[in-house]
């Protein structure tokens, strides 16, 4: 067993902690480890936390709650960098590995084509059809389109895309 985990408490004190409101680095400072190690830890009770990812993720209209889906498709660049494409719609902050994905998925949508999702290959560009309309996922057949989610997903404006 690492070192760095034995330092934390134990599980229950660990979920009183994250009950009470502290986030992951913030129980990791307080055990002098590192959030990493915290976050294993929960990762372990099956305890998952997305912290800031979690209005992006909840936008994305794609059901991915199978696990080995999600494994899948949360390590692939293009989700990455529809997460990040999101993530900048929503006002946040971009980080520099985002950055680097955002930027494959302004160039792939720019050539016309959208992400689709499908459980065999996880997402991957198709060529836009028109019943994509002005979006930069082809939105699942079964999801209901609400007008404020369906904004997030929107091509750019020309000024806009030029500006990120």
């Amino acid at each position: 067993m690492n070192k760095l985990v034995r330092k934390l408490p134990d599980n229950v004190q660990l979920l009183m902690l994250q009950e009470a409101g502290k986030t992951h680095q913030e129980i990791a400072d307080e055990y002098h480890t590192t959030r990493q190690a915290v976050t294993w830890r929960f990762n372990e009770m099956e305890k998952y936390s997305r912290g800031p990812l979690r209005q992006v993720t909840e936008s994305i209209p794609w059901d991915i709650s199978d696990r080995d889906l999600k494994r899948k498709v949360w390590k692939q660049e293009p989700y990455m960098g529809l997460r990040a494409f999101v993530q900048s719609r929503l006002g946040a902050e971009v980080g520099r590995r985002a950055e680097l994905a955002l930027k494959a998925f302004r160039n792939r949508v720019s050539r016309g084509e959208v992400l689709a999702l499908d459980a065999e290959r996880g997402v991957h560009y198709v060529s836009r059809e028109p019943a994509d309309g002005n979006l930069v996922i082809r939105w699942p057949a079964d999801m209901p389109q609400d007008d404020e989610q369906v904004k997030l997903f929107e091509l750019e404006a020309p000024e806009e895309s030029s500006q990120a």
